[in-house]
């Protein structure tokens, strides 16, 4: 199905985007928060870092949300598509519109199957938002005790 194909492609974009997102964050935090700057100024950097993370990592799981509710979308099409489809009446039904209801079945499995995916990835980019926002805060110079 080209439809799922593309969405799977867009999942695995939004995926790649977050790795590199945080790899970009994490080389821009060593390069500046190894600096010699005083330890306000680090955890002022550090403190905008974490936010651009986190808006990125939003701006991504807001697009991955997106792309399931059209996955949504696309099974409530193809259930109208299979309203045709009916097994209390066995003489209006045809090889051919047999062949197509499992047809559509299959699509609508595979579709939900998508959904899912771009559900629990949405979920996870949340909860890695979560977790590097924690430690993050618990590793500033303020939350140490640092003074320099």
């Amino acid at each position: 199905m080209k439809a799922n194909d593309s969405a799977l492609e867009i999942a695995s974009t939004f995926a790649k985007a977050n790795e590199e997102i945080s790899r970009a964050v994490g080389r821009m935090r060593g390069a500046v928060l190894s600096s010699a700057i005083d330890c306000e100024c680090r955890d002022r950097v550090d403190g905008a870092l974490r936010d651009l993370e986190r808006l990125e990592r939003n701006r991504i799981a807001q697009r991955l949300l997106a792309a399931a509710d059209e996955q949504r979308r696309r099974i409530e099409a193809l259930l109208v598509l299979l309203a045709d489809f009916d097994s209390n009446e066995p003489a209006a039904l045809d090889d051919g519109m047999i062949v197509e209801a499992g047809l559509l079945f299959g699509d609508i499995a595979a579709t939900a199957e998508l959904g899912s995916s771009l559900l629990r990835q949405s979920r996870q980019l949340q909860f890695t938002s979560d977790m590097v926002k924690e430690i993050s805060e618990s590793a500033s110079c303020a939350s140490a005790g640092i003074d320099e």
